[in-house]
């Protein structure tokens, strides 16, 4: 593979890397809980705080009673490291999904995702305790494939009465040795799905019968139980049955065997399948934005193009380039497209290449030999193309087979567009597909004719304080705007600190976003010159206020300075909640 393709592989895949670790190694999980937790209904957010107060009346941690949401809040806006950046960012996002709702819905929420964050890192029990409230509504990932024995288990367990549970909640004690086997045991698997499992259940069944001392002591004594399954295949006969003694008499070992063949078939797990390796995503890395783009420009109603077309004129306005690709290069480009469908994708990347150097290199002639340029491609035959396929240089085709597939769907669209709609088309697709590719205010200079109607960027990601912004910079009147033009400079000292916290990739959505509100609203409220310094200067404002837990409040101050006239930064803190 060319040393170009490793290069971009490896930007796709740091790309890749940032977005799936931005709540830490349990994004999909955290990602997951906001969401689901943003659709309960008031009947399950009672279930929620039932099943809370029943924890809390077993366990001794102090720490959910004296947090508030007000603190917690607090907390994640501060940078003195209390809490961290991945829980902080996930935790801006989930108290502005809960806006609406209670402090104590808040705060349980709260503690419940920051143990979905820290799960590798919590003792089970531990875990247990924060979620606990929420396992039933939104289940564990793991939970749906306990084996038979545990799931036999936590059934008994939840079948016990109040005398059996006092008996599990007498004191007992392990030798020494027995107690090391087990903690060797259980230091040899990675996670502890089944004591997780068992803990969730003990603490949303005893509470029912048992409370405070007694209640958390048969707590425990059940995850215990569940520690031991999770370690049986690494202990002996006999050191399973000393470490199963404090349970044994309440539940014995041998009622946990389950005969196998008697399973109802539809709990027999089918032969694993080796699945072949999935084929690259047509249209890269982006695939789903650039797909999601194609389905939607084509149902945009003629209000709705009139819009993009004098957003294109707006953003034309303060770019200080001309469109990368011309009128008759991109038809040229879709010309070459659509009469190359029938050959392999190598050919066709070698052809795409080529139109594309040869457009761009005679594209200084002025519109109407670009346009004389692209007549004269409509009428080469096949035989040429073929010609054109075998001379072309060498192309780097994982970088190409995505333009080319993503014009390749919209030939027949533009076929029915005007040029200035095709142009539009054409650009804003090409920065999607190469979204990780530019520079945030390069995206948005090509995409934001398209931003309002077919969004790209989640408002609910971007965490409370840059939504804020960004909603600043869409209201920016001509004084702000003047503002943000004028000439600044900072420190090198800052330059550094600020290279520093952006170089994870973490500041992206917030610069992109800015920068698509500015491209928009600058050439409205700036008439006369200055319009692309005060878009930059709002474009790194977004960088800086999404990275601000990475920064000293001095630091953040004195990089806020360019952007302080025109939105103060006491602005974009959270609005007082109103006392009733």
């Amino acid at each position: 593979m060319a040393p170009a393709s490793q290069g971009l592989l490896g930007r796709i895949q740091r790309a890749n890397d940032v977005a799936s670790q931005r709540f830490g190694p349990h994004t999909a999980e955290v990602e997951a809980f906001i969401v689901a937790v943003g659709q309960l209904t008031p009947w399950q957010w009672r279930q929620v705080q039932t099943t809370r107060r029943l924890v809390g009346s077993v366990t001794k941690d102090a720490a959910a009673v004296s947090d508030s949401a007000r603190s917690i809040q607090a907390a994640i806006r501060t940078s003195d490291g209390r809490i961290s950046e991945p829980m902080a960012r996930a935790g801006e996002v989930l108290f502005d999904t809960l806006a609406k709702k209670s402090e104590e819905k808040q705060v349980a929420a709260w503690h419940a995702m920051t143990a979905v964050i820290m799960r590798s890192h919590l003792p089970a029990l531990k875990f247990a305790v924060h979620y606990a409230p929420f396992a039933t509504l939104i289940p564990l990932s793991g939970s749906d494939v306990l084996d038979p024995r545990t799931r036999r288990f936590i059934s008994l367990l939840e079948g016990l009465s109040k005398e059996q549970l006092s008996v599990l909640a007498r004191r007992w004690h392990l030798e020494a040795g027995t107690s090391r086997t087990l903690l060797q045991a259980v230091a040899k698997h990675r996670h502890a799905e089944r004591e997780e499992a068992v803990a969730v259940a003990a603490l949303s069944f005893i509470p029912h019968h048992l409370v405070g001392d007694e209640g958390w002591a048969a707590v425990r004594t059940a995850v215990h139980g569940g520690r031991v399954l999770g370690a049986l295949d690494d202990l002996s006969p006999r050191e399973t049955n000393q470490l199963w003694s404090p349970l044994e008499a309440t539940i014995p070992l041998f009622s946990l065997d389950v005969d196998e063949s008697a399973t109802p078939a539809a709990e027999t797990r089918p032969a694993t399948r080796v699945s072949a390796p999935k084929a690259p995503a047509a249209y890269g890395s982006n695939h789903a934005e650039v797909a999601a783009f194609i389905r939607g420009v084509a149902d945009l109603s003629p209000i709705q193009w009139l819009r993009v077309l004098d957003r294109r004129k707006l953003v034309a306005s303060v770019t200080r380039e001309h469109a990368v690709e011309p009128t008759g290069v991109v038809r040229s480009i879709l010309i070459a497209l659509d009469a190359t469908r029938d050959l392999d994708t190598y050919a066709r990347c070698r052809i795409f290449a080529a139109v594309h150097h040869n457009g761009l290199a005679g594209a200084s002639g002025g519109e109407e030999q670009d346009l004389a340029q692209a007549q004269r491609v409509a009428v080469l035959d096949r035989p040429y193309w073929l010609r054109l396929a075998e001379s072309a240089p060498e192309t780097n085709v994982e970088a190409v087979a995505p333009m080319v597939n993503a014009g390749t769907a919209l030939v027949d669209f533009f076929g029915g567009r005007s040029d200035d709609e095709a142009v539009a088309t054409w650009h804003a697709v090409s920065a999607l597909v190469h979204r990780h590719q530019l520079t945030p205010i390069k995206f948005a200079a090509a995409y934001a004719p398209f931003a309002s109607a077919i969004p790209v960027t989640n408002p609910r990601a971007l965490g409370a304080m840059v939504s804020r912004y960004v909603t600043a910079v869409g209201r920016l009147g001509a004084s702000q705007c003047a503002a943000l033009a004028k000439p600044w400079q900072i420190s090198d000292e800052l330059s550094n600190a600020l290279s520093k916290a952006v170089a994870d990739g973490g500041a992206r959505a917030g610069e992109e976003a800015a920068a698509l509100a500015a491209v928009v609203t600058v050439p409205m409220r700036l008439a006369t010159g200055g319009g692309w310094a005060a878009v930059k200067t709002a474009a790194f404002g977004g960088r800086v206020i999404a990275v601000r837990t990475r920064l000293s409040v001095a630091q953040l101050e004195g990089l806020w300075e360019p952007i302080q006239a025109a939105i103060p930064l006491s602005s974009l803190a959270p609005p007082a909640r109103s006392r009733r």
